[in-house]
């Protein structure tokens, strides 16, 4: 299984850095998620690793070797482009035996091959159809099909799901996570959906302006976001303005913030925060209990219910906190049935699930 490890990649496009000094490593056999805006370098950064492109600086080995002067066929890299790169002209058994060809690859041998590809990805009985004839996940699948039949050490999927229905994306996950466990294959993806990278990912890699924000595993820096970027990207997530007024009392590992709903008490950040400094509180939706029982050391604030938005197993309530400010909770629709618009509530969260972040937060 192949190792990967990138450090301080540079590229400029007419003297602009798409990527400006990205370090990060792959694990052999891991699946690997890139997660970041468009136009964060993502594309940029699996071309590079490729062979596609060529970086201004910054090395790329795989396992021991440098291979950023390697050319792109000898890299054993196959991948899927966002749009997927499927000709009109050939069949789908075509498209899957052209990386088999272009290597000469034995007819008998490529006949095989060809075969069991389509086999894996479900598509055997597609394979004289062209890609106009096939459905979004067809020809994702014959894509994929594509990339793996020449056995490469390293997949990289750039966006395979975008052009998916939400129905059919849920179904290629699956494909996906099956495809990789059953080849061991290091994988990297690259991707702007959070849900995706959050439920697939054995760690993620958050991109933004060709830097790496934040990296570890899916629910360290769901739990644990570095700023407030990454608490945006990850998911819903309540921002309060705030500043520390000092710590309660004997109390380890806790800090006071006062904010528009009150003094807080949360989980102190990494690094000193001395009594003053302005900070932003992020507390995510799920993690609030709206209840008139309040466990002992959980913080609690009153507020107004303004409107609630069903989602099957759970309902948004938006809801009106002290200072007006706007709240949103996330509960499971078994424990909500009895809440109602204009209703009063006591919401309670406890000092783990308040998370200080650096800085002010835009209003937006």
């Amino acid at each position: 299984m192949l190792r990967v490890q990138i450090e301080g990649l540079i590229k400029r496009y007419a003297g602009v850095a798409a990527l400006d000094g990205v370090s990060m490593e792959l694990r052999p056999g891991e699946l690997a998620f890139v997660l970041g805006p468009p136009g964060a370098g993502k594309s940029t950064l699996a071309r590079l690793i490729a062979g596609l492109d060529r970086p201004d600086d910054g090395e790329i080995f795989f396992n021991d070797r440098m291979v950023q002067e390697v050319p792109a066929r000898e890299r054993r890299v196959g991948m899927v482009f966002q749009h997927l790169g499927l000709w009109p002209s050939l069949t789908v058994a075509e498209h899957v035996a052209f990386p088999l060809r272009m290597k000469r690859t034995p007819a008998a041998e490529r006949r095989r091959r060809v075969a069991e590809a389509l086999n894996a990805m479900r598509i055997d009985s597609l394979a004289g159809r062209r890609p106009e004839s096939l459905s979004p996940s067809q020809q994702l699948r014959t894509a994929l099909a594509r990339a793996v039949v020449a056995d490469p050490d390293l997949l990289i999927l750039d966006a395979p799901l975008r052009l998916l229905e939400p129905r059919a994306r849920e179904e290629a996950r699956d494909d996906l996570r099956q495809l990789h466990r059953e080849s061991g294959r290091t994988t990297l993806v690259l991707t702007d959906d959070p849900e995706e990278a959050l439920a697939m990912a054995d760690s993620l890699a958050v991109i933004d302006l060709g830097r790496i924000v934040q990296s570890g595993r899916p629910h360290e820096l769901y739990n644990n976001p570095i700023d407030v970027f990454v608490a945006r990207l990850l998911g819903p997530t309540n921002l309060l303005q705030g500043q520390v007024d000092g710590h309660p009392g004997d109390l380890r590992g806790e800090i006071i913030v006062r904010t528009p709903l009150g003094r807080l008490v949360a989980r102190t950040p990494p690094g000193a925060t001395a009594p003053g400094t302005s900070v932003t509180i992020s507390i995510r939706p799920e993690t609030m209990t709206a209840s008139s029982t309040v466990p002992p050391g959980w913080n609690r604030f009153p507020a107004t219910v303004e409107r609630i938005v069903f989602r099957g197993d759970v309902r948004h309530i938006h809801a009106r906190a002290p200072g007006d400010w706007p709240v949103l909770v996330s509960v499971l629709q078994g424990q909500s049935q009895a809440i109602r618009e204009g209703q009063g509530l006591t919401l309670s969260v406890a000092p783990e699930h308040v998370v200080v972040l650096p800085g002010k937060f835009a209003l937006t």
